[in-house]
């Protein structure tokens, strides 16, 4: 363990590519995660009704019902 450290501080671009290298692996490991928790919690939750296909929000329409039937518009 001590040769191969003395090998990557061994000059700066080989320390700078083992950085770079093990950035790369723990961001994978990072966004992998977030993606299983991300799931999980869509599965447990559902999908936000206010967002559509491509993520952005629905526009609001001029008259709405209210859930006991009273009809009011929406500025």
């Amino acid at each position: 363990m001590v040769e191969f450290l003395k090998f990557v501080f061994s000059n700066f671009w080989m320390w700078l590519g083992f950085v770079i290298i093990i950035g790369m692996i723990l961001n994978f490991i990072f966004r992998v995660y977030n993606r299983a928790l991300r799931q999980r919690n869509i599965l447990k939750h559902g999908y936000p009704e206010n967002c559509n296909a491509d993520g952005d929000f629905p526009q609001i329409k001029d008259k709405d019902t209210d859930d006991d039937g009273v009809t009011f518009k929406v500025l």
